[in-house]
């Protein structure tokens, strides 16, 4: 297999171990001949999930944060019974987040156990996967390679009662006096192959007597109860549990990441402070009861949560005037040539209003340039257009698009009204920017990376007709609030 400096660049972050500057980082990809300035460099590792920014302006890849560090859990009495564990949620947030926990190699003894496929109750095997957020769980289920005939869209997203799960021998462990109520100590060896050593700690005989190891344990779960609820005010709801998680560990890697831990999935059967609440159409942990907001002293300057480097990247640079990714634009001008439309000036003005809904307030030297830019990428894409390779995602394009207009109407509208963003009802707005972060997503994966698609176009229109139920549903909230803020925008003049 050809080696590329995307390769080198890959394996630098899934395995260098020490920190790094941004200096280090800029000169290693220039050496692998990767043509990018620093200011690139710099925005790239702020975006990647899989590297931290520390205080000092160094940065740490999660290998390096993670990598041999204690964590554990106890396997349940049905899992012994099994001889053989469930992997789900349990190696959050140590291990790649981004590969199905199934696929993680243990080693016990410095020898890999072998996996075995166990018939679980749905039920059952729901709760080893909780931590991923409960909309997330049937998906993660299925994605094992054990369930390869179970389709989630023919069953309305609902697990069949009994489901296979691929898990991991205990069998070792038993042999050696392992037994339920004991403790399984893991750390990872090796973040890239994800490479898991464990071993175990011997519960104590009598129940009415805490070891000293049991005592450290009870501080260990109270003092992560309180740095999570320290974390919530800090930074608020970050994008996923599993980043939450990440974050607090490696903060606190000191005190939580000893051999005396604890176990994530057993805070949660403890604490009454924390609890799952719906965000938006996901759910994050966040104070029992309390409704997560989209907007807090974290991100109070932040008027929504979208991903902006897209967007500064195609400044013009006049007037504040902001213009659309070229991906989105593109997607646009294919469905008008898909469709065999003639570009004429009217049918031009008529694109534009939907990608700028405030295009008639645009600068009349930036619509000449805006104008010019869409008839030089319609002659290009007209040369390159072929109808039979687009017909897959033609429809898909056609819908994301329509939906893009409606959305980027409330955008536009939200930003010129410039109001308080905290007055607008929270779980709707969570929910809309949920909504235009995964259409934009869906509209450059059909521009730009097919190959992060689904393969099952249907998935795809499926989830495009989610998004619009859910877009019609907050639409009234969002309407309303915006309609009472320009009315405060208006002042009677005696």
């Amino acid at each position: 297999m050809k080696v590329t400096a995307e390769n080198m660049v890959e394996k630098f972050l899934r395995t260098c171990m020490s920190p790094f500057t941004l200096e280090d980082f800029y000169d290693f990809v220039r050496k692998m001949g990767v043509k990018c300035d620093k200011e690139e460099c710099e925005d790239f590792l702020l975006q990647n999930e899989d590297i931290f920014a520390l205080n000092n302006g160094t940065y740490i890849t999660r290998c390096g944060a993670f990598t041999g560090e204690y964590f554990s859990f106890r396997p349940s009495r049905k899992e012994i019974e099994n001889k053989a564990f469930i992997v789900g949620h349990r190696c959050m947030p140590f291990a790649d987040p981004e590969v199905l926990s199934c696929h993680y190699n243990f080693f016990y003894k410095q020898k890999l156990l072998p996996k075995t496929i166990v018939k679980y109750e749905s039920r059952e095997a729901a709760d080893f996967f909780f931590l991923y957020g409960s909309e997330y769980v049937n998906q993660y289920i299925v994605s094992d390679p054990a369930n390869i005939d179970v389709d989630l869209a023919e069953t309305d997203y609902e697990l069949p009662r009994f489901i296979n799960i691929t898990c991991t021998s205990l069998e070792p462990l038993l042999k050696d006096g392992f037994s339920y109520g004991d403790r399984i100590i893991c750390n990872v060896s090796d973040w890239d192959t994800f490479s898991i050593e464990i071993n175990f700690i011997k519960a104590e005989k009598n129940p009415m007597q805490m070891a000293p190891q049991d005592i450290q344990r009870e501080t260990w779960y109270n003092f992560l109860e309180s740095q999570l609820l320290e974390s919530f005010e800090k930074m608020g709801p970050r994008k996923s549990i599993e980043e939450q998680l990440a974050i607090v560990f490696y903060n606190n890697r000191s005190e939580l990441c000893t051999e005396c831990c604890g176990s994530i999935e057993e805070l949660f059967s403890r604490t009454k402070k924390i609890d799952f609440e719906p965000y938006g159409v996901e759910s994050r942990i966040w104070y029992t009861g309390q409704e997560v907001p989209a907007f807090g002293t974290w991100n109070k300057n932040i008027l929504l949560q979208s991903d902006q480097s897209e967007v500064e990247s195609n400044l013009i640079t006049k007037d504040n005037f902001v213009a659309a990714p070229d991906f989105v634009v593109d997607a646009f001008l294919k469905d008008i040539i898909h469709e065999g439309v003639e570009f004429s000036d009217s049918e031009m003005n008529s694109l534009l209003s939907k990608i700028y809904p405030d295009y008639n307030c645009i600068p009349a030297s930036i619509r000449k340039l805006i104008l010019l830019h869409l008839k030089n990428r319609h002659a290009i894409l007209c040369s390159k257009y072929n109808r039979f390779a687009e017909n897959d995602y033609a429809f898909v394009r056609h819908k994301a698009i329509e939906l893009y207009s409606s959305v980027i109407e409330i955008v536009y509208a939200i930003d010129f009204i410039g109001s308080d963003i905290s007055s607008y009802p929270q779980q709707p707005l969570v929910i809309f920017s949920q909504l235009y972060s995964h259409l934009m997503q869906i509209i450059k994966g059909i521009e730009l990376e097919p190959e992060t698609l689904p393969k099952d176009v249907s998935e795809l229109t499926l989830s495009l007709s989610g998004m619009q139920d859910n877009f019609d549903y907050i639409y009234g909230d969002l309407k309303g609030i915006i309609e009472q803020q320009k009315k405060k925008g208006f002042v009677v003049s005696k």
